[in-house]
């Protein structure tokens, strides 16, 4: 019988499957460089593209703060225009108040009473004089109070000083513009 030897063959046939093993594990390699380059790439894609997003947004933002900004300046220089226009219109509506207040005034006076000074702060004014009688001071205030430019007549201070036979009372009030804003300080020392 013959013999055959099958070592060398099956030794070949093992040298062929760890070469084409090789080959095999080579082209997988290969393949999962190319597939890790390409994951590489469309990262790096994606990575620059929101980058670009992202620009392109903060751009965005900083138009949009910069109209932001003018948006409030506008505002504000609206409300001072509005607060001047305002201003002028009071004005407007305020400037005969004056005229009428002391053409009233001098109606208001009864016999007997004499002004010695007149100021206004702010929406009051403080009226000083000098009558024959309280009952005088007392038809004085009736009539401020009756007047249609004064308002809410206070008396602050009344003194009644001999003079010669006679007796004066010394007075001091406080009366508010009609369409004025009401007396914030509380009257002077009352007596």
């Amino acid at each position: 019988m013959m013999r055959l030897n099958l070592l060398p063959w099956r030794e070949q046939r093992r040298k062929e499957l760890d070469q084409q093993l090789l080959r095999q594990g080579g082209i997988a390699w290969v393949g999962v460089l190319v597939l890790l380059f390409y994951i590489h790439m469309q990262l790096g894609s994606f990575v620059s593209d929101q980058q670009a997003r992202n620009a392109y947004l903060q751009q965005q933002i900083s138009l949009m703060a910069s109209k932001i900004h003018e948006i409030a300046v506008i505002k504000k220089a609206r409300a001072a225009l509005l607060a001047r226009m305002h201003v002028i219109q009071q004005l407007q509506l305020d400037r005969m108040l004056i005229v009428h207040s002391f053409n009233s005034l001098a109606r208001d006076v009864p016999p007997g009473v004499y002004l010695t000074s007149l100021s206004q702060e702010a929406e009051a004014f403080t009226i000083s004089g000098v009558a024959q009688s309280n009952e005088r001071v007392s038809e004085f205030m009736r009539n401020l109070a009756a007047s249609p430019w004064f308002t809410n007549p206070v008396l602050d201070v009344i003194t009644v000083k001999k003079v010669g036979a006679g007796r004066l009372s010394y007075f001091t009030l406080t009366a508010q513009g009609k369409g004025m804003a009401p007396l914030t300080t509380p009257p002077r020392g009352r007596r």
